[in-house]
């Protein structure tokens, strides 16, 4: 049984060819290699050497502290070292920021104290709201002290200490409603929004949480719906994707009033379109080169709009991210009324328990909703 990276057990280590910027192991005091987990975060110690027992120790410019680093590149790209959680357990995690500072200092021949240099997280600042269904969710263990998860599938027992139990309606959008609606008056100054398995959507999305000191007060956290479906195209990713200096990749799209992106053709959004016209037949035959919003009039788009502007937003061009990924902090939310997102909650599961048309239309309008 592996034994996991904890600072309150593990101090000294063995380095026998410390040196900076090489591959070096790292050994703790059972003997064993400082180790990762092939795919979650997990940091611990194993018997054997290999590629997941290599690091790379940096040595930050201007701070007399270091980051440790794994020696190769995880698929999700988390490699820093991290201890950012009260329990004092050690993850990964993505870049070198306030979560992966470290002090090493020599003690004799080849014994190093490292110590744990970094901040904690602060739910009063940031908090990681989480819609799941049947996603496997251990990624989230690394952020538990920020984590909020909603479960609508199966039982999940995995360590986190803020799970809470939602009937299975309305997709990720009823979860994100329910969350504001339930704690309006307690937001936190940040918000993070994300469906339980983001990395389909954004290989770069933990960059950030990491950094989310760096985001902007709306912040597109979507990069692709699927890139195996080339959803969207790489000339339009390439076109209008955003790159930080600090890692994350983000996609700011847009769209007109159907949804619609006329730079390339997604069957998805026209079948969409087409079960709005059953969803809505009372508009199927009004002004329908309007497009479908205009056409569905989607009633808490128009009670958004009315309630919180001198005159309705434009619904010609919409700007959006994908797959729901998103951040918000607390002032651009209070801007609405409680009733404004009891509406859309309503309104969300107005025509099927699951959302249908008006879950995929959602999806898609919070950057409209809070810009």
């Amino acid at each position: 049984m592996f034994k996991k990276f904890n600072i309150i057990n593990d101090f000294i280590f063995t380095i026998p060819n410390y040196e900076l910027n090489k591959p070096i192991n790292i050994f703790g005091q059972c003997g064993n290699y400082l180790s990762c987990a092939e795919i979650d975060n997990i940091v611990d110690f194993f018997p054997y050497g290999g590629i997941r027992q290599e690091w790379i120790v940096e040595k930050d410019n201007n701070e007399d502290v270091f980051y440790i680093k794994t020696a190769f590149e995880r698929y999700n790209r988390t490699q820093y070292l991290g201890c950012p959680n009260k329990d004092n357990q050690v993850y990964l995690y993505t870049s070198k920021n306030n979560y992966t500072k470290w002090f090493i200092s020599h003690i004799h021949n080849n014994h190093y104290l490292i110590k744990y240099a970094g901040e904690k997280f602060d739910k009063g600042q940031v908090e990681l709201i989480i819609a799941r269904y049947n996603e496997n969710v251990e990624w989230t263990l690394a952020y538990n002290d920020i984590v909020t998860l909603y479960n609508k599938g199966s039982g999940l027992t995995n360590g986190l200490d803020t799970i809470i139990n939602l009937p299975n309606v309305g997709r990720e959008g009823h979860t994100y409603l329910h969350h504001i609606i339930k704690n309006y008056d307690s937001l936190v100054s940040r918000t993070i929004f994300s469906q339980g398995y983001p990395f389909e959507h954004n290989i770069t999305f933990l960059f950030g949480v990491d950094n989310y000191d760096k985001l902007d007060d709306i912040q597109p956290l979507g990069l692709v719906w699927l890139e195996s479906r080339n959803i969207p195209t790489v000339e339009y990713r390439v076109k209008y994707e955003t790159i930080t200096g600090y890692g994350l990749v983000f996609l700011r799209a847009f769209c007109d009033g159907n949804l619609i992106i006329s730079e390339f053709n997604d069957d998805g959004i026209n079948l969409l379109n087409e079960n709005a016209k059953k969803d809505y037949p009372e508009y199927r035959d009004i002004n329908l080169a309007l497009g479908f919003l205009h056409r569905a009039k989607f009633p808490s788009l128009i009670s958004l709009s009315g309630i919180n502007y001198s005159s309705a937003k434009s619904l010609d061009k919409i700007y959006f991210t994908y797959s729901a990924l998103f951040s918000v902090v607390r002032d651009k939310i209070l801007r609405y009324k409680k009733e404004v997102y009891e509406n859309l909650s309503n309104e969300l599961l107005s025509k099927n328990n699951q959302g249908g048309t008006n879950g995929y239309v959602l999806e898609r309008l919070w950057l409209y909703i809070f810009e």
